[in-house]
C-alpha cells in the first residue's frame, strides 16, 4: 500500500498553483477557464455574422481581431463594471507595474498551452502581467479580460500562494525525511504512509480552497461584466449566441461551480 501511495503521489501534479498548472512556464499562472471559442478537436473558429455595436460616441467592430489595447479598454468600458476595472487597472498598467501582453504562439508554446487557453494572469514574473490573445476577436476578449484583471487586482492571490508553497515544500521536506526523493519506489512504513497522507490532505485543501475562491471571485466579476454588456438591444447577445454554438465558446453569465471544478481540477470534497 505504501509503494502505490508514493507512486501515486510522483504521478500527481505537486504544485502548489491556481488552476493545477503549477510548473508550465512557472509557478503562479493562471489558466483560464477555457473560454477560448474552439472546441477540442478545432485549431479555427468558424465565422459568425459580423456585429458593430455602438456605445456612446464610438462603434465597436466585435469581430474584429489584432486590434490596440485602447480599443480594448473602451470597449470595456462601456460597462459600469468594465469602466471600474479599467479604472483600477490602467495606473498600474502606466506606470510599469502590470505588463498586458498578447498570448503569441510562441508563448503557448513556451508555457506547453493547447490553442484553447484564452488567457491567463501569471503574478510570478519580474513584473506581473496579463497574457490575453489580441488575434481573438474584440467582442470575446474583453469578457476574459475582466476576469484576468480581477485576478491582477486580487491582493489574496500572492498571499494564498506563498500559504501554498509552504504547504508544498513542507510535503516535499517530507518525501525527502522518509527517503522518496531518493527512492521513489520506497516501500512505507504504515506511520510514514499516514503521515505522507495527511501533508497531502493539507496541501490539497488549501490549494483548492485558493483556487476555488480565486476563480469563483473572478467568474463572479466576469459576470457582472457580461450581463451588463449584453444589456442592450442590438446584436452582441446573438454575435455570444452563435460562438456558443459554433464554436463551444464556454461564456455564461454566471459561471456554475461544477465548471469551475472540472476546469481546474478542484475536489469539491475539500471545500
Amino acid at each position: 500500500m505504501g509503494k502505490y501511495f508514493a507512486l501515486t503521489l510522483i504521478n500527481l501534479n505537486l504544485f502548489a498553483s491556481f488552476g493545477g498548472l503549477g510548473g508550465m512556464g512557472g509557478f503562479g499562472p493562471d489558466i483560464d477557464h477555457n473560454p477560448t471559442y474552439r472546441h477540442r478537436s478545432q485549431n479555427q473558429k468558424q465565422e459568425v455574422t459580423k456585429c458593430t455595436i455602438s456605445r456612446g460616441d464610438r462603434n465597436f467592430d466585435l469581430n474584429k481581431t489584432n486590434y490596440q489595447l485602447d480599443d480594448l479598454f473602451a470597449l470595456v468600458s462601456t460597462t459600469s463594471k468594465g469602466k471600474d476595472v479599467i479604472n483600477k487597472i490602467k495606473p498600474l498598467f502606466e506606470r510599469g507595474e502590470l505588463k498586458i501582453k498578447n498570448l503569441s504562439q510562441f508563448e503557448r508554446q513556451r508555457r506547453g498551452l493547447s490553442q484553447r487557453t484564452s488567457a491567463l494572469f501569471d503574478f510570478t514574473m519580474e513584473t506581473p502581467t496579463i497574457y490575453i490573445g489580441l488575434e481573438d476577436e474584440l467582442g470575446l476578449v474583453a469578457h476574459f479580460f475582466v476576469h484576468e484583471a480581477t485576478h491582477a487586482l486580487d491582493e489574496l492571490i500572492p498571499q494564498e500562494y506563498e500559504v501554498d508553497m509552504i504547504y508544498y515544500n513542507t510535503f516535499k521536506d517530507f518525501q525527502r525525511l522518509f527517503g522518496l526523493d531518493l527512492e521513489p519506489m520506497k516501500e512505507l512504513t504504515p506511520y510514514e504512509t499516514s503521515k505522507m497522507y495527511e501533508i497531502y490532505e493539507l496541501k490539497e485543501r488549501n490549494r483548492a480552497q485558493h483556487a476555488y475562491r480565486a476563480e469563483r471571485f473572478a467568474f463572479d466579476q466576469q459576470g457582472i461584466f457580461t450581463n451588463q454588456a449584453l444589456e442592450a438591444n442590438d446584436c452582441y447577445e446573438e454575435y455570444i449566441s452563435q460562438h456558443r454554438e459554433r464554436n463551444k465558446l464556454k461564456l455564461y453569465r454566471h459561471t456554475p461551480d461544477d465548471h469551475i471544478f472540472n476546469a481546474y481540477g478542484i475536489n469539491k470534497d475539500y471545500l
